[in-house]
């Protein structure tokens, strides 16, 4: 049947999943739209673009009713709230109908869909495209053979540190989105789940959403077979991304998303589906998977009903999803045992509540625990926001979000329009201009604003090269051949001169060595550095850290926002007493139950580090790191995604096994500090709080052995599964017996 017998296809909603998968998807079957939807021109305009010649002759329009008679099929991509209003009024027009999923956010629209689906004798699919893996195909054909018994556990974890490019903020606000991780990562997740081992009889859910989409999430169940299980989904941790069955002849783990059979018992290894066995499971990457559903859909539209995932079946999974949200509990965190007792502690500094805050990089660890800890104190806290992919834990809080760039002098204005305090915690380590910009609209605007307190974040780091003894904010300037140094000093000198100069209530805090729970550069990246190679220190690790628990730091912001004598003032901001790096890393170790650093002298680690000459060569001899490097920027990444169709064959292969199909860590590494680390790790300097204590009354409530309690509590939640595959953690059972599975189910909690 040719394409022109299908019908006229259009696609509605032309956000990122268009963009990147959608589109390029059709090109490869041969079956290009006919009509693009948006409400934004520019996406429209975006999308046909990628159309080529075929794109110019296409109808676009901002409503599909306005083009309803040019389209017989619509493949829909729109907020997850829509999805339900939007597809029915697609199939009452008479249209064959494939929705991204979930299928709707409610099963009354899911119901209502299928219903006038069936009379009208249209297609109806959902886009549940890890039912086209080669892997959960076996696994089902596993389950029904009954080669494992009696299903008595199962435990899932899924989760990855969210990055992707979103063109909106729907998928971070509940009356768009629906939900969080779990209508979104679920969707996939609950729906296989469903698929392999039957329906949930009861159940218990636990999000940590209590305003907005929740980031984590957890259910425990019992399945109506009898089977007991866990499903646990995050957006802020790497998690294995596996299920793991227990039966009473045996288990079997499986990846989620990649076709690898991870372990199993002698008679899970030697069982076959369709040609495919564990140890010769063939590679499918995310292009062919979206190839899969998309043609099944066109051969349902064409008749053959056995093609594709229908509504009912899409439905399932939304059941489940709202049976969770309906019994919501709320998720502690294991490292908040200290946050309740300290939000009612009158002694603990604090804005008026009631007051409003704008605080700019809220989407970072510094900025986010900025706006928890002032929500705890009934502030209104709102937020400068340029990568809406990046505020998935913002998501999870009651602020209120602007969209835009620093350097946008309009949104900017929007954003500090009402506010009491500004806290600019932003900063582009791309962009000297941009920083610059940014931080002239932002005392522009807050001037004009007449705000009560401006509070710069800087860095002790204007004064690196660190000399030996106490370090105050009166030693002298740091290194300005490194940029981070210079541009910070640079920005400093506008703030004071604001400060000085036009009567802006403004100050400067230099926190030092920042740590606590979701810190990327002092938590998490040591504690993946000790998971995954060995970490070298230089001489004995006697140099001292400057560690400072995140809350003192919030501590010492809000007495610098509300304090008239920091007008002008720069304050470094660190811990009651340092420690030594060797201290440090090693309690990292502990918490993460990795292997310690190891300790060589500091002129064995300058000959074998040669910064820039080590990466090439590095580069040389393993290639993929260049594509690794390169799609760390997320432009790059995107135009990446974007252009992977019209790629020259052999780059393409090379993208297609590097990065749709490489990922995961690298174990083995060895990780030297460079030129400019050493010297931080050598460096004898005290930073001192007596400026902040003596103007501000700072006092920091956590010393190294509290603040690591509570951060090690965090470690443990975070990387739990990074131990597990790093094999530092206990040995794992035997693979032929159920005990041993039963062993890992344990573990896994």
């Amino acid at each position: 049947m040719s394409t022109q017998d299908l019908g006229r296809l259009a696609i509605i909603g032309c956000g990122a999943v268009v963009d990147y998968h959608i589109l390029p998807s059709l090109r490869r079957i041969g079956w290009c739209p006919d009509v693009l939807v948006d409400r934004s021109p520019e996406r429209i305009a975006l999308a046909a673009g990628k159309l080529g010649s075929k794109g110019r002759s296409i109808v676009k329009a901002a409503d599909w009713r306005e083009v309803a008679d040019s389209f017989d099929a619509a493949i829909v991509a729109v907020p997850h709230v829509l999805h339900g209003p939007i597809g029915l009024d697609l199939l009452a027009a008479g249209k064959h109908l494939f929705m991204e999923k979930p299928l709707a956010v409610t099963t009354a629209e899911c119901e209502a869909m299928i219903a006038t689906a069936n009379d009208g004798g249209l297609s109806l699919r959902v886009g549940l495209l890890r039912r086209y893996l080669h892997v959960t195909r076996w696994l089902k054909a596993l389950l029904e053979a009954g080669v494992l018994g009696e299903i008595k556990r199962f435990d899932i974890r899924e989760g990855f540190v969210f990055n992707w490019a979103t063109s909106s903020d729907a998928l971070l606000r509940r009356e768009l989105a629906g939900g969080g991780v779990l209508i979104d990562t679920g969707a996939h997740t609950l729906d296989l789940l469903l698929w392999w081992l039957g329906d949930v009889a009861s159940l218990s859910y636990r999000d940590d959403a209590g305003h907005g989409v929740e980031a984590d999430c957890v259910m425990d169940c019992t399945m109506a077979s009898g089977a007991t299980g866990r499903v646990e989904l995050s957006r802020t941790r790497d998690l294995r991304d596996t299920i793991l069955i227990e039966g009473t002849q045996g288990f079997v783990e499986i990846h989620l998303a990649k076709n690898l059979v991870l372990d199993g018992s002698p008679n899970v290894l030697a069982f076959q589906h369709e040609g495919h066995s564990p140890a010769e499971m063939p590679m499918q990457l995310f292009p062919e998977l979206f190839d899969g559903e998309l043609r099944d859909f066109r051969a349902s539209v064409a008749g053959d009903a056995s093609k594709g995932i229908g509504g009912v079946e899409g439905m399932r999974s939304v059941d489940l999803i709202e049976r969770c949200y309906a019994a919501r509990e709320p998720l502690e965190m294991p490292w908040q045992s200290a946050q309740p007792a300290a939000a009612a502690d009158e002694s603990v500094p604090r804005l008026p509540a009631g007051s409003t805050a704008l605080i700019t990089g809220a989407t970072g660890f510094i900025g986010g625990r900025l706006a928890e800890r002032l929500l705890e104190q009934g502030v209104k806290v709102r937020c400068l926001i340029r990568n809406f992919g990046q505020a998935v834990r913002l998501a999870r809080l009651p602020v209120e979000i602007v969209r835009g760039a620093l350097d946008d002098a309009e949104a900017v204005s929007r954003a500090v329009e009402g506010a009491d305090y500004v806290f600019h915690c932003a900063y582009d380590l791309r962009s000297r201009a941009l920083n610059l910009n940014g931080l002239e609209n932002l005392i522009a605007a807050s001037r004009q604003q007449n705000v009560k307190g401006f509070v710069y974040v800087s860095s002790f780091s204007v004064y690196e090269p660190f000399p030996d003894g106490a370090l105050t904010e009166e030693t002298r300037d740091g290194d300005r051949s490194w940029i981070y140094c210079r541009n910070k000093l640079d920005l400093e000198a506008r703030v004071v001169k604001a400060a000085q100069q036009e009567g802006l209530n403004a100050s400067i805090v230099q926190p030092a060595i920042v740590y606590g729970p979701f810190c990327k550069p002092w938590t998490n990246a040591p504690a993946e550095m000790l998971l995954t190679g060995e970490v070298v220190l230089p001489d004995l690790g006697e140099g001292l850290c400057n560690a400072v628990y995140i809350d003192d730091l919030v501590d010492g912001f809000v007495l610098a926002a509300s304090r008239p004598e920091s007008k002008g003032e720069r304050f470094i901001l660190s811990g009651p007493e340092p420690v030594s790096w060797a201290t440090f890393y090693e309690t990292i170790a502990d918490a993460v139950q990795s292997a310690k650093p190891v300790y060589w002298p500091a002129e064995a680690i300058g000959k074998e580090n040669h910064g820039f000459v080590r990466d090439l060569k590095m580069v040389l001899a393993n290639p993929k790191r260049l594509i690794q490097i390169i799609v760390r920027w997320p432009p790059a990444r995107q135009a990446l995604q974007a252009g992977y169709d019209a790629l020259p064959k052999p780059l393409y292969d090379f993208v297609t096994r590097v990065y749709f199909g490489g990922g995961g860590r690298r174990f083995g590494m060895r990780y030297l500090p460079d030129q400019q680390a050493l010297a931080l790790y050598r460096s004898q300097a005290h930073a001192s709080n007596e400026k902040a204590t003596r103007l501000l009354g700072y006092r920091p409530r956590y010393g190294f052995t509290e603040g690591m309690r509570e951060t090690a509590a965090y470690l443990a939640w975070a990387y739990g599964d990074l131990r597990r595959q790093s094999g530092q953690a206990s040995a794992p059972p035997a693979a032929n017996t159920s005990e041993g599975a039963s062993a890992k189910l344990v573990n896994a909690d």
